[in-house]
């Protein structure tokens, strides 16, 4: 038994920071970079143990070797992968299967995702597929921040539960809550899920789950492991009461997403706004309802553009996004965290004058290496040109080969992998 599976990357566009409090909702874009999975099951064992190989061949030394026990893994060369061992043992914790099994899992993740220095193009046997191979380890390679633990727990989730349980694999709600439930446990905190809410959703409008749903089943295997299963099913089988609503651009509407040089330190970031938050709750709420009301604007913009072109909600459109950005200035301000640092105001203002940009937003938690841009899809183009025929006025920005893919979650054809490893 062969399957394949895709997940986008994901760009947070409206509810940088809001986004962690349920009582506010956000947009976030699923983008063209995918992270895919292609799993490969035997159950002519012979051991007493079941084996979990996974490969990751884009990468120095991506082999991973589990043997399962019951519920207990143990990979075998005392190789660590924090991810992919959350992600076992949260799908086993929900499938409990009785037979042994021998399956292999071979990940492939998009060039979006990672630096693209010191790499070799490989292409599949039918043309289909190309992937950049890499000199370094994973772990030594830069990351852009499009989500790539987030994608790649979901697209492993849903082929093991391919295999665990046929059928089942493109459920997407049971996949969401595993996935969530896995990538809190790898990352050992309960982070806001967009991220992993887009990799199996799509292009949605969000608005979070409470943290106990998922707080609740890390404490049982904190302090009652053999009673982690029955908590996994409990909680990946009931109503989270989250928002997903598909929402993509609207035709003839395009994003850019621009790379600069220069990184942030998100969680840093996030600690410091939540300090803040804490200890300004009026000047806090004033700015949160600002930007709430920006957000809710800009979504209500896109979804009238879905239905009608016309130059009101396109007007709208570009509106909200200078009010989101005027309300990220005010919390760099008050919060004293380069949200959007006097750099990037800089680059936006100018990028905003161009023809045919309706706006531009730091994307996510904000910070100095990247910006996204909602323009018309006729004047791309000469979009990319003007800033390319004068870069020191740009910032030296560097358009991403990235575009929105509003798809989540997606079954592939397996002979699109065939000769790359």
């Amino acid at each position: 038994m062969s399957k394949a599976f895709s997940a986008p990357g994901k760009a947070l566009l409206a509810g940088g920071y809001l986004v962690l409090d349920p009582n506010y909702g956000a947009y976030v874009t699923a983008l063209s970079s995918r992270m895919h999975a292609v799993i490969e099951s035997s159950e002519n064992v012979t051991e007493d143990y079941s084996t979990l190989h996974v490969l990751s061949p884009q990468f120095k030394e991506g082999d991973w070797k589990y043997r399962v026990k019951g519920q207990e893994i143990e990979e075998v060369n005392g190789k660590n992968n924090q991810f992919l061992e959350a992600t076992l043992k949260t799908v086993l914790a929900y499938t409990e299967p009785s037979n042994k099994f021998h399956s292999r899992v071979t990940i492939f993740s998009d060039s979006g995702y990672h630096s693209q220095n010191n790499t070799t193009k490989k292409v599949s046997g039918n043309g289909k597929r190309l992937f950049l191979f890499h000199e370094l380890p994973i772990t030594d390679v830069p990351k852009t921040g499009l989500g790539s633990s987030a994608g790649l727990v979901s697209v492993v989730t849903a082929a093991l539960m391919s295999y665990f349980e046929p059928g089942s694999e493109m459920a997407t709600d049971r996949l969401h809550n595993l996935a969530q439930i896995a990538h809190c446990l790898a990352q050992k905190k309960i982070g806001s899920g967009f991220d992993v809410a887009a990799a199996v959703y799509g292009s949605i409008k969000y608005r979070r789950f409470q943290p106990s749903v998922v707080n609740d089943v890390l404490a049982v295997l904190d302090t009652d492991t053999i009673h982690f299963p029955r908590a996994v099913k409990s909680v990946v089988k009931k109503e989270w009461e989250f928002e997903h609503v598909k929402c993509s651009l609207p035709p003839g509407v395009r994003l850019l997403m621009g790379d600069i040089e220069g990184g942030s330190e998100t969680p840093k970031m996030v600690a410091k706004v939540l300090q803040w938050r804490k200890d300004n709750p009026i000047e806090s709420k004033q700015i949160y309802d600002h930007l709430n009301k920006a957000n809710n604007d800009f979504i209500d913009a896109l979804e009238r553009l879905n239905k009608v072109q016309n130059e009101d909600a396109l007007s709208s459109l570009s509106k909200a996004l200078g009010e989101i950005r005027h309300g990220l200035k005010q919390m760099t301000e008050k919060a004293k965290v380069p949200i959007e640092p006097p750099v990037q105001t800089q680059l936006l203002d100018r990028i905003d004058q161009l023809d045919g940009c309706l706006g531009g937003v730091v994307p996510g938690a904000g910070g100095f290496d990247a910006i996204a841009v909602v323009v018309l899809a006729s004047k791309i183009d000469a979009i990319k040109q003007a800033t390319a025929d004068a870069p020191e006025v740009y910032n030296n920005v560097h358009w991403v080969d990235l575009h929105e893919e509003a798809d989540g979650l997606k079954l592939e054809n397996v002979e699109d992998y065939v000769g790359l490893v």
